[in-house]
């Protein structure tokens, strides 16, 4: 089949949240930010490490599971925290404080967010959101603007994170279609576009000026969602 027509007969399209639908509104400083601040001997390739990004691709606890996933992440801020110095005594005190200026980051909607959705219900598409998030999504959604999907996949939630393969079945199985007639778009390779093509979902790349991967007859690729959208306005009407 042609990447055109995969796209025009595929049932579902299965966003990525953040880089892809969403932006940074507001950003606080980093954790490592904050400790070097407070005078304690931590850098960004420190968090890399403990951060959940730093574990994509891993299976991990989930809300639901014992410990939870907020057990697992509690974990792992605390070993940044220690690693960077503090004090045995302060350690809940400062990732109370780290948690509480996390709190400040605020979502934007990404120009065509909305858009490019209202253009695939139109055309009778299954819409999914699949996601590696440490929150309930839902106030992020609101957040941002953006309308009600008909399935979420959170790694927090699902115990897996992208490019595993699981998160990716979890989000075929909510939407009840097949990894072959779902379209997934993304704007992280490894992740995203990498982590789709492993799992037989045709992968979108939202590549933000990247160099061109050169696999066109695996990976369509566009330099911005709107780029997207005006070649999906193309093949639906």
């Amino acid at each position: 089949m042609q990447i055109k027509e995969r796209l025009y007969f595929a049932k579902a399209y299965i966003f990525d949240f953040y880089g892809t639908l969403v932006e940074i509104d507001n950003e606080p400083p980093q954790m490592w930010e904050t400790l070097k601040n407070l005078g304690f001997d931590c850098h960004l390739s420190m968090q890399e490490m403990w951060e959940s990004d730093g574990f994509d691709g891993c299976l991990t606890p989930s809300y639901d599971s014992t410990p939870s996933y907020q057990d697992w992440r509690k974990n792992n801020i605390f070993q940044l925290i220690t690693q960077s110095g503090v004090p045995t005594e302060r350690v809940n005190e400062i990732f109370i404080h780290l948690l509480e200026i996390e709190k400040q980051a605020t979502k934007k909607a990404i120009p065509n967010a909305n858009s490019i959705i209202r253009l695939l219900r139109a055309h009778n598409k299954k819409i999914g959101l699949c996601s590696n998030w440490d929150f309930p999504i839902q106030p992020y959604l609101e957040q941002a603007g953006l309308p009600l999907f008909d399935a979420v996949s959170v790694s927090a939630e699902v115990g897996a994170r992208k490019p595993n393969a699981k998160i990716f079945a979890d989000i075929c199985t909510k939407l009840n279609v097949s990894p072959s007639e779902s379209i997934f778009i993304g704007d992280h390779w490894f992740n995203d576009i990498a982590g789709a093509m492993r799992s037989e979902l045709f992968p979108v790349w939202i590549r933000y000026d990247n160099p061109t991967c050169g696999m066109a007859n695996h990976v369509l690729e566009f330099n911005t969602l709107s780029d997207f959208e005006k070649e999906l306005e193309l093949i639906f009407c």
